[in-house]
């Protein structure tokens, strides 16, 4: 046995041996150094408060000169991303409830002629203000409009009307939140967060515990399927996360507030195949790793770019297009949109179908694949 009689021998010793423990487990620090750099260059792209080119439909009821330069005005501002000019007010109002849209501009009868008769006319802009950080610079916008773009009309004999006041006014409504309380955005994507945080680390080391406590040898020599497995360490954290729901969404109601207008039943419907994804998620993390260390720093790096796409820290349109699309194939991008339908919009089922079938097929996605990854370890 060797003594050693002086500390930097020991200190070098110790060392030495971390060193020894890092060469044997190198894939794991090599995502732990990769992974906050990759995250660093992708979050640093896709935080930005200031929503722009946001989907909007025009209902322009006085075609002339004047409309259309002031759609064109709206589009040069560059928060409006005008989508579709009509007349058509209940299919507009349709795709703003299922927020396919953010901004309906409704331009009334008779204004360019109010314009020219020096009636002050109005213009209604309405916004889903159910994320009022993503509305706020637009509805600015809007407003500001009305100084400067008429400049080029208003000349010659309309110069007349060129005073220090726009010639019309600007209506803004925030629908689904008319008082612009943050906390009817902040407190549903608090219980989207929740829910995969705390879900996806419960069954995260649900495996890797096996082969930490040496059981893992006894499920081997078993009958047990491996399809009966994973639903049997599913199934129970189903109860734990239902638990967490109601929870959650009761202080969401009465202690935060924030109204439900929708159906408690079809929410619940909706947060329950949401649940199973997030268990399933950490599951699949469990079958990949062999220590619960690395399965937590598994879901991690699934969870942070997650939550972060969803639409509930940033304006999810505020996003660039490559983020949007990544952030489709999530499922918290997903139940962000149905909570906040079914609370704050009173949503039906097939308002929300077009949310509610990703989160299913991801789960059936993940699931069958946590199933094949336990296979290969019976192998």
């Amino acid at each position: 046995m060797i003594t050693y009689k002086y500390p930097f021998l020991r200190f070098r010793a110790i060392l030495k041996k971390e060193f020894i423990i890092m060469k044997r487990d190198y894939v794991t620090y090599i995502f732990l150094i990769i992974l906050p750099f990759c995250q660093m260059i992708i979050f640093g792209n896709i935080i930005n408060t200031d929503a722009r080119h946001l989907p909007t439909v025009v209902i322009n009821n006085d075609h002339s000169i004047f409309t259309n330069r002031l759609i064109a005005g709206f589009r040069n501002t560059e928060y409006f991303d005008i989508k579709a000019i009509t007349d058509d007010s209940k299919n507009a109002e349709a795709l703003i409830k299922k927020s396919k849209i953010q901004f309906i501009i409704t331009i009334p009868k008779d204004f360019s002629r109010d314009i020219i008769k020096n009636k002050h006319p109005h213009i209604l802009v309405e916004g889903d203000a159910t994320d009022p950080v993503a509305v706020g610079g637009a509805f600015r916008a809007a407003v500001n409009l009305a100084d400067t773009v008429f400049d080029e009309e208003l000349k010659g004999p309309l110069a007349y009307l060129k005073k220090k006041e726009p010639v019309y006014s600007v209506e803004i409504h925030s629908l689904y939140n008319p008082a612009v309380v943050s906390q009817y955005h902040t407190i549903p994507g608090l219980l989207v967060t929740i829910l995969a945080v705390s879900l996806t680390m419960l069954t995260a080391i649900s495996i890797t515990t096996e082969f930490d406590q040496n059981t893992m040898e006894m499920l081997f020599i078993t009958p047990i399927k491996p399809l009966e497995v994973v639903l049997g360490k599913l199934i129970p954290n189903l109860a734990i996360g239902t638990i967490v729901y109601f929870l959650t969404v009761t202080a969401s109601m009465y202690y935060f507030q924030v109204p439900f207008l929708g159906s408690v039943t079809l929410l619940f419907f909706c947060a329950i195949p949401y649940i199973m994804t997030s268990l399933s998620i950490g599951l699949a993390a469990s079958t990949i790793a062999r220590t619960q260390i690395r399965a937590v720093n598994i879901a991690n790096a699934y969870m942070l770019p997650a939550l972060l796409l969803s639409g509930f820290a940033f304006p999810f349109n505020a996003m660039p297009k490559w983020a949007q699309w990544l952030g489709e194939l999530l499922p918290p991008t997903h139940f962000m949109r149905i909570i906040m339908q079914i609370m704050l919009k009173d949503a039906t089922f097939i308002d929300i179908w077009s949310d509610l079938w990703p989160i299913i097929l991801f789960f059936t996605i993940i699931i069958t694949f946590s199933i094949k990854r336990y296979n290969q370890t019976l192998d």
